[in-house]
């Protein structure tokens, strides 16, 4: 049965500070931890109720606790608890940078529910890496988690300083920047290796990156609305360069 001192531990991991301390992150969801244990992530702990224990085959030989309804309340990041919650280990990353084929960066993007689809985005494209500046929301938010419906097991993510990352980037890399007023996504020559570079949700892209980068693209509106959501830009333009 679980414990006191577990679930002051997994509550604690709802704060980035005491995430980043312990090393560790939670997912909630079936499918989300069905995904989590199928992936490469190694998984500290699980707690389940007795019937999603008895509904799943977990690959787990130790570190399964069973939990009730009011347990797993107590724990819980989502509105309404699910059956079952793991505590995943954060992995050791090293900025093995690959610049091949398309992939995305994002600056200073803040709400995590948009990071979350942003992921499920990219991986439905195939996209394996996303370079976030410093100061984008943290990949192991509990909501950036939720959002992304197990992708964030499937997409690589780093965290750099954007602005040095494009200013030394390969030649032979071109660099598309969204924005507002660029040239019309439709009559933009392409690129094999490209980086597709996404802003802050309200802000956009910072000026001194728009200075650096190859070529601003736009997504042509027929309507009246003055944006886009920065998720919804990511699949449009990925639909583009991806198809």
């Amino acid at each position: 049965m679980i414990t006191r001192k577990q679930i002051k531990f997994i509550k604690s991991l709802h704060q980035k500070k005491y995430r980043y301390l312990h090393r560790c992150f939670i997912v909630e969801s079936s499918k989300n931890v069905l995904e989590i244990i199928s992936s490469n992530y190694e998984v500290k702990f699980l707690l389940a109720t007795k019937k999603w224990l008895k509904s799943n085959k977990i690959l787990l030989n130790e570190g399964v606790y069973l939990a009730n309804e009011n347990d797993l309340k107590r724990v819980t990041c989502l509105k309404n608890p699910s059956e079952v919650l793991a505590v995943v280990k954060i992995p050791d990353t090293t900025n093995n940078f690959n610049f091949s084929g398309i992939n995305v960066a994002l600056d200073n993007i803040n709400d995590p529910g948009n990071f979350g689809t942003i992921l499920r985005t990219c991986d439905w494209f195939g996209i394996k890496n996303i370079y976030c500046s410093k100061n984008c929301v943290d990949l192991f938010n509990p909501k950036v988690v939720q959002s992304s419906m197990g992708s964030i097991s499937r997409v690589n993510v780093f965290y750099t300083d954007l602005f040095n990352l494009i200013n030394n980037l390969n030649k032979k890399v071109h660099t598309y920047a969204a924005v507002l007023d660029g040239k019309d996504l439709n009559n933009s020559k392409l690129s094999t290796n490209s980086l597709l570079i996404f802003g802050n949700e309200s802000k956009g892209i910072s000026d001194d990156i728009l200075d650096i980068v190859n070529d601003k693209v736009t997504i042509s509106k027929k309507g009246m609305a003055d944006s886009l959501n920065v998720s919804v830009s990511v699949g449009i333009i990925l639909n583009k360069f991806c198809s």
